[in-house]
């Protein structure tokens, strides 16, 4: 209970102390994406002796020779949002002092139960399931823009893709509707089939690793705001613009035959956001034109940078998408921000 966003390395520790205390040899979750990989990263606190953030950060994922294959004691999650964190035995938890998302990477830390219900999910607050829910189409919106695709993470990433459109529309027109949450979570199970069959993240997931613990935006809201710039700085490369029509694709199948969708990935995208009443670029999130150097700075530190379609030079090339993302608080009145936020509503 009262797990922090971003998972900070000190309040997993405090929970694994409880752990330890207890002699826990089963881990349970009821929450969202946060305390799903604190429990992950618990029990390798618990499985290694980590105490101290310095002693738990050494078992952050470095290389493939970090990756561990020692059992755990199982854990069993009901998640309530929809970031899909539980199909993976990837964590994330957050260094404080650096403001940096680590990642760690044990075998065995894939939850031993999953389980979905829909009914759980509307206690969970509008903006964290529909946001989490555009964190989950980044991942379908990647993987279909990644060269790395074929034709099985392809299908499935469209099926997914097309799901969870239609189901967050749903949702969000009718938050008891539970056929609509039903789908969304099926939507993000295949989207991690997708993702796990061969395409690699890119620039938008660097980018959110660094916006939620540099900068304190929510993990779903870091999609909302820089999938749509990262979308149309990549498609000046003519492969991924092709790649791109099968984003546009999948909204087609979502919306109908009858209904006429957006030409390109970045305005599907961008509308769905404005749909669904999610903020739409970095003013809404509190991000400063100030501060994109630091934030293209430190993005160019994730590995994901590494596996954009479109090659990342430098930091300036990081700098050039963050600014498709405006506007930027600095440069809005407070009462046009104002006018912004309520347009989302």
């Amino acid at each position: 209970d009262g797990m922090p966003a971003h998972t900070p390395r000190e309040a997993v520790l405090q929970a694994a102390r409880a752990a330890r205390e207890a002699g826990a040899d089963v881990v349970v979750t009821v929450g969202g994406g946060s305390l799903t990989d604190a429990a992950k990263i618990v029990r390798i606190a618990l499985q290694t002796g980590a105490d101290t953030p310095a002693a738990l950060g050494e078992h952050r994922f470095k290389d493939i020779a970090s990756v561990r294959d020692t059992m755990l004691i199982p854990q069993v999650t009901i998640p309530t949002t929809l970031s899909a964190g539980e199909f993976s035995p990837f964590a994330g938890c957050t260094d404080t002092v650096t403001k940096t998302k680590d990642t760690y990477v044990w075998l065995d830390a894939l939850p031993k139960a999953i389980v979905l219900d829909p009914g759980l999910t509307m206690h969970t607050p509008a903006w964290l399931f529909l946001s989490t829910g555009l964190r989950s189409v980044d991942h379908c919106v990647e993987a279909l823009c990644s060269p790395a695709g074929n034709p099985y993470s392809d299908g499935a990433a469209c099926a997914a893709l097309t799901l969870l459109v239609r189901g967050l529309r749903r949702v969000k027109a009718d938050p008891k509707d539970v056929e609509a949450r039903t789908l969304c979570q099926l939507g993000i199970f295949q989207a991690v089939q997708a993702c796990q069959s061969g395409p690699q993240m890119g620039a938008c997931h660097a980018i959110g690793h660094i916006l939620g613990p540099a900068f304190e935006v929510p993990h779903g809201y870091t999609s909302c705001v820089a999938l749509p710039g990262v979308l149309l700085w990549n498609s000046q490369e003519p492969t991924n613009s092709a790649r791109q029509t099968l984003v546009v694709k999948a909204f087609q199948d979502a919306a109908g035959s009858d209904t006429a969708v957006p030409r390109t990935a970045a305005e599907c995208v961008a509308g769905l956001v404005r749909e669904l009443g999610l903020p739409g670029s970095l003013a809404e999130v509190g991000v400063r034109r100030s501060q994109l150097e630091d934030c293209a700075r430190r993005t160019m530190g994730d590995r994901l940078v590494e596996t954009n379609p479109r090659k990342i030079n430098g930091w300036e090339d990081a700098l050039a998408i963050l600014e498709l993302c405006g506007p930027f608080a600095d440069e809005v009145s407070e009462v046009s921000l104002r006018g912004l936020l309520l347009s989302s509503d």
